[in-house]
């Protein structure tokens, strides 16, 4: 391994961010095709890091992400998704934002709400199991998930979900100001 791990892990990140975002913006860029790039990445981050590292998993993820947006293959993706979450064992907070941006995309680009509902729990459940319940993170999970949710019909449970949101951020609110402010809880 190199002398450079923070270097390279600051790298990878930026790598598999700038992927994830061709992929779901629908956009190629020079270098290659958008499975050329994600399948790059991936070798990257397990040539440079080794295939038991997070940012190899989310490389995983981001090959997940394009077979699911672009070619419309829920197996391989599925398949591709439990390889991420077994790198993890368990630690799964890396795969949150890829299933985020899934959800928001599926909703939004796919118009499935159904489909954009299922990314957008898999990222509030793995969020809520590793962030403070005042994370700003949840609370904007929650309303990506109630808007999915509203648009499938299921009225009750977005406003419960809308509810919930505007609490955490209330409070995540509330934590920035006391921190400012020198105070604890």
């Amino acid at each position: 391994m190199p002398d450079d791990i923070p270097g390279l892990e600051e790298a990878a990140r930026s790598e598999n961010d700038w992927v994830r975002a061709r992929i779901l913006k629908r956009d190629p860029p020079a270098e290659g095709s958008l499975l050329k790039i994600a399948q790059r990445a991936r070798d990257m981050a397990a040539n440079s890091l080794g295939t038991r590292h997070p940012a190899y998993a989310v490389a995983l993820q981001n090959l997940g992400l394009y077979y699911d947006a672009i070619e419309n293959d829920a197996a391989q993706a599925n398949e591709l998704f439990a390889q991420a979450r077994a790198v993890l064992a368990g630690n799964d907070l890396p795969l949150a934002d890829g299933f985020y941006w899934l959800g928001i995309f599926r909703h939004q680009v796919g118009r499935n709400a159904e489909r954009a509902q299922a990314a957008l729990r898999e990222a509030l459940a793995t969020r809520r199991r590793a962030l403070a319940s005042d994370d700003a993170l949840l609370a904007d999970t929650m309303i990506a998930l109630a808007e999915a949710t509203a648009k499938a019909g299921d009225i009750h449970s977005a406003i419960a979900l809308m509810q919930e949101a505007l609490e955490t951020a209330w409070l995540s609110g509330s934590a920035r100001r006391n921190v400012r402010h020198g105070k604890t809880r």
